[in-house]
Formats: structure tokens, C-alpha cells, sequence
């Protein structure tokens, strides 16, 4: 069995290729070519979760079973990334060798390169101001990959920590030369944004329909399950929705749920997946809409495409043959 382990990942793995790997998993997705399961989560009485994510991909390059496996943990008691797991895949060689690939090194790319795409179709070509609503590894993967794919040349950062807050900026400046500000509230980080990254675990609502700009794109990552939330439910009555997986997305997302429930999403408006966007060839406008939001859960589909890739990036080259 091949093993993979975060610095190979992180190694093979460039910004261009994680966009391209993102375009690839959610057109699969929307063209019916994935068989996944939603995500299986059983909580501890401590507060870790643990989730498992099987699929299938039923041909190309990337076609094959996979499952990931990960542990949740938000306490960072030990200073360990939040996410500690494996994704396995099966007839992962052409002699039907199996691999193992680090999982929450793939699971930070997927999921900032997620919210690249969906920026990149959503967006103002020329956005330049970003708000980040968060601290953590996401946001530093998510600020990495907003560079992309648009000039960002001010960020506005808050965090529910202001010393995670100042860190993440003073991060920022040194390896960006970025003009960072701090902001105390969501409210005053996206005044003015025209890009908004919601990137926390956070279990209660933060960011409200009147907080937000007139027009804006939003990614909101953070809150990827049950329970956890980030957006209040009537900012979806404000936007262009755009999802991952509506099956996954309405399955995992409190804010969703809560917004259709309270009459902010009407029954006919479950969201267009971003793989739809991609075979629609739209423009990067949102269709004209002023704000637009892509809520994103995690696919296992984004798992086993970036796996592969991981896999197949990391074959020694061929020796040539002797003359």
C-alpha cells in the first residue's frame, strides 16, 4: 500500500492544479457521474466528531471507489490541526495497489480551492477587497487561493480571538505585503469587501443581512455541518444562492435549513451547484445579481479527485530505456 503523507500532498499540489482538480469534482458531480453517500458523523461526549465519506467515480482519470475518514476536533488542546484522517483508495495503481493519502491536508486545499472556483465564476474580475471572517489554517489556505484568482490588494480580518485576529494579519503582511486592518466586528470587516470568507466554526450566528454590502460575493465554509452556523437565515433572502451539492448542502447546513424554514428561501430555490455553472458556461457576474453566496459542505467526490491527482503527481518518472 502507498502512503501519502501532508508534505507530499502539499508538495504536488499548486494553487493552478487545486482550481483545475475543483472544476474537474464539481462538473462530475453535476453531470450524475459520482455515486457518494451524504456524510456519516458520530459525536463523542467530548465534542469530537468523527465522519466518514464513501464514493464513487464512475470513469475518467479519477474513477475508482474511495472513502475518507476523519476526526474533528475545534478544542486545538494540543496544537494538532482541527482534522486528523485518511482517505483510502481502492485500485489506486494499475496493479490495484491501494493508498492512503493524508486527509486534512487535502481537505484545507479542496476546500479554500472550492471557494476559489466559486469566487472565480462569481466575482468582479477586478475585486480587490477581501474580508475574512476567521483565523485559522482555512483562512490562511482561503487568503492564499483569493490571490489566484483575483488582485486582492486590501483584506479586513475579524476573528472571535483579537489575538488570532492580529496574528492572522500580522501573517498576512509579512508573507503577502498586504494592507491588513483589524476589524472588532463582521460587520465592520465587510463594509466594504467586495469578497467575504466565512471560515470559523462557530456555532452561533455572526453575520447578518444588514451587516453586508451592497454588492459582494460570500464563501461560507465554515459552518459544514449540523449544529455549527455562521450566516442568519435571512441573508439568503439577499442573495444568489450557489452550492456544492444541494443533496449535501441541505443535509448539513443549519443556516439553510433555518432560512427555509422562516420563509427567507422559497420552496422552489434549493440553489444552483457550481458544476451546473461550470457545463452552463455563465458569466462571472452571478447572473447580475449584486450578492451572491456559495455555501460549501465538502464532497467526498472533492476528496477522492484531489487524492488521485496526489497519487498520480507523485509516480516516480519513468526511466528511459536504454539505446
Amino acid at each position: 500500500m502507498q502512503i501519502i503523507d501532508r508534505q507530499q500532498v502539499e508538495r504536488v499540489l499548486s494553487p493552478a492544479a487545486c482550481l483545475q482538480l475543483s472544476r474537474d469534482a464539481f462538473a462530475l458531480v453535476s453531470q450524475g457521474k459520482v455515486r457518494q453517500t451524504l456524510r456519516s458523523v458520530i459525536a463523542s461526549d467530548h465534542g469530537c466528531l468523527m465522519g466518514t465519506m464513501p464514493a464513487y467515480i464512475a470513469e475518467g482519470p479519477y474513477a475508482g471507489f474511495g472513502v475518507k475518514t476523519v476526526k474533528v476536533d475545534f478544542s486545538h488542546s494540543d496544537k494538532r490541526t482541527s482534522h486528523e484522517g485518511s482517505i483510502l483508495l481502492f485500485d489506486a495503481a494499475d496493479e490495484g495497489e491501494m493508498a492512503l493519502v493524508d486527509a486534512a491536508s487535502v481537505t484545507e486545499l479542496r476546500t479554500a480551492a472550492a471557494s476559489a472556483l466559486a469566487t472565480d465564476l462569481l466575482a468582479p474580475a477586478q475585486a480587490s477587497r477581501l474580508a475574512m471572517l476567521g483565523t485559522g489554517v482555512q483562512a490562511q489556505h482561503h487568503l492564499k487561493m483569493m490571490l489566484a484568482v483575483r488582485p486582492i490588494r486590501q483584506v479586513s480580518v475579524w476573528g472571535r480571538s483579537e489575538a488570532g485576529a492580529s496574528a492572522f494579519a500580522a501573517w498576512c503582511r509579512q508573507q503577502f505585503g498586504l494592507a491588513v486592518t483589524v476589524a472588532a466586528t463582521p460587520a465592520q470587516a465587510v463594509r466594504d469587501a467586495e469578497i467575504i470568507c466565512s471560515v470559523t466554526a462557530s456555532k452561533q450566528a455572526f453575520l447578518y443581512g444588514e451587516d453586508l454590502p451592497h454588492a459582494c460575493h460570500i464563501n461560507a465554509i465554515g459552518a459544514s455541518a449540523l449544529g455549527f452556523q455562521e450566516l442568519s437565515p435571512e441573508i439568503y433572502a439577499a442573495v444568489r444562492l450557489y452550492v456544492d451539492s444541494r443533496e449535501a448542502a441541505w443535509n448539513a447546513s443549519s443556516c439553510m435549513q433555518q432560512a427555509r424554514q422562516q420563509g427567507f428561501l422559497p420552496d422552489g430555490d434549493a440553489g444552483t451547484e457550481i458544476g451546473e455553472l461550470i457545463a452552463n458556461s455563465e458569466s462571472s457576474t452571478g447572473g447580475g445579481a449584486p450578492k451572491t453566496l456559495f455555501k460549501s459542505v465538502g464532497l467526498a467526490a472533492q476528496d477522492l479527485v484531489f487524492a488521485r491527482a496526489v497519487v498520480a503527481l507523485s509516480k516516480p518518472p519513468v526511466a528511459a530505456q536504454a539505446g
